[in-house]
């Protein structure tokens, strides 16, 4: 049996739109995999927030990581160990990376912010049937996160098969939900957020899950107005 999950480690991402379906390819075959075979991780997901995900997301225009079309890309490693320490790991393991030059085909990116959040409480649906050690590996399609500064527990809601709370050990007393939704974010979004109404909440942003070597999404980012170039941003 794997070793349960206590700590998350995520990552926002932006790419230049024109290296996207490279720098996809690049993330799925090479990037991902030797951070996922680390024996700190338990597993790992990518997501991707569309031009109509985009627009329904709740974030101060001027926020730096979430703000002003940023943060097309999220991925999250769940971690066995304290999620710090498994940043320094990953760090490590990527030098190692780049001296092979196996960072090479990354192209022109950015990661908006990194955080290592520790795990405080969780949920799932109880029709499931799940244990919490298996919520990283349920099936999802999509994703809500949640980042406040409230003293709250995870919560479901339409479409959320599983939600993990964390805490930021980065930033104490920011918090991140996430909420793995089995069904498509337009369709639940609204309802979730109106029954939250009065809680604090700094970012409300949806994400659908990738498909690895499958980048569909990309010609609607393409034809979108978010921003072409990572520097612009």
């Amino acid at each position: 049996m794997g070793e349960p999950a206590v700590g998350l480690i995520l990552a926002a991402l932006d790419v230049d739109v024109d290296n996207g379906a490279a720098w996809n390819r690049w993330y799925d075959l090479e990037h991902l995999a030797p951070n996922l075979a680390l024996p700190e991780v338990v597993t790992g997901h990518r997501y991707v927030a569309s031009p109509a995900l985009h627009d329904c997301r709740i974030a101060a225009s001027d926020d730096a990581v979430w703000g002003g079309g940023r943060s097309v890309y999220l991925t999250w490693y769940a971690t066995s160990v304290d999620p710090a320490a498994a940043i320094l790991t990953m760090s490590a393991r990527r030098d190692e990376l780049e001296a092979a030059g196996r960072m090479d085909g990354a192209g022109a990116r950015v990661v908006r912010s990194g955080d290592a959040l520790t795990l405080l409480s969780t949920a799932s649906d109880p029709n499931l049937r799940l244990d919490e050690r298996d919520l990283v590996h349920v099936g999802h399609v999509a994703l809500r996160l949640v980042i406040d500064r409230d003293e709250r527990l995870a919560s479901l809601g339409p479409g959320v098969v599983a939600s993990l709370r964390f805490g930021s050990a980065f930033a104490p007393g920011r918090f991140a939900e996430l909420q793995l939704l089995a069904d498509d974010p337009h369709s639940v979004l609204d309802e979730l957020r109106s029954a939250e109404r009065g809680r604090r909440i700094e970012v409300d942003a949806a994400f659908d899950r990738i498909e690895p070597l499958r980048y569909h999404f990309l010609a609607a980012i393409e034809k979108s107005s978010l921003p072409r170039r990572v520097a612009e941003a």
